[in-house]
């Protein structure tokens, strides 16, 4: 039975490896990444491999909150269901740390971003249907002033 599945960070890693498994086994895979360029070559190379699945793209920069409820209007729009969310979307390195909203980009796009598109695509999930959240295992405790953007969290790059 095919099942609806969207992968957020699907452009590489281990949401692309996902993607490909997914989709080989027939299911409809949406496809999410924040460069439009590297969507259309997932997608093209998912289109190319053998199985009967199906492929759409979403374009979304997950730092943005405006972004991330763009996404799930267009999804909503776009589907009646979902049987699952993989949340992969995840950064760790960077040296641009906050969001022009003020938040640390990390905690934008690790736990921010994840939780408002869940929340927001719980009409399109049934009894049946599953979230998945991936995290990374070097993610640091959670700062609570940096949470509340009072102060800021090392950048990462020298660890």
């Amino acid at each position: 039975m095919q099942k609806v599945i969207l992968i957020t960070g699907s452009t590489d890693g281990i949401g692309l490896e996902a993607a490909r498994s997914l989709y080989t086994q027939g299911h409809h895979i949406l496809l999410h990444g924040r460069n439009d360029t590297k969507l259309k070559a997932s997608a093209k190379a998912l289109s190319e491999l053998p199985g009967d699945g199906r492929v759409e793209c979403y374009l979304a920069d997950l730092s943005r909150m405006a972004e991330v409820e763009k996404l799930s209007e267009e999804i909503v729009a776009k589907h009646e269901q979902l049987d699952v969310v993989i949340n992969n979307s995840g950064i760790f390195r960077t040296t641009d740390t906050f969001t022009n909203e003020g938040l640390d980009i990390r905690f934008a796009v690790n736990t921010f971003a994840p939780y408002l598109l869940t929340e927001r695509l719980l009409p399109l999930l049934g009894p049946t249907a599953r979230v998945i959240n991936l995290a990374s295992a070097t993610q640091s405790p959670v700062d609570l002033e940096a949470l509340a953007g009072r102060t800021r969290i090392p950048d990462q790059l020298n660890a």
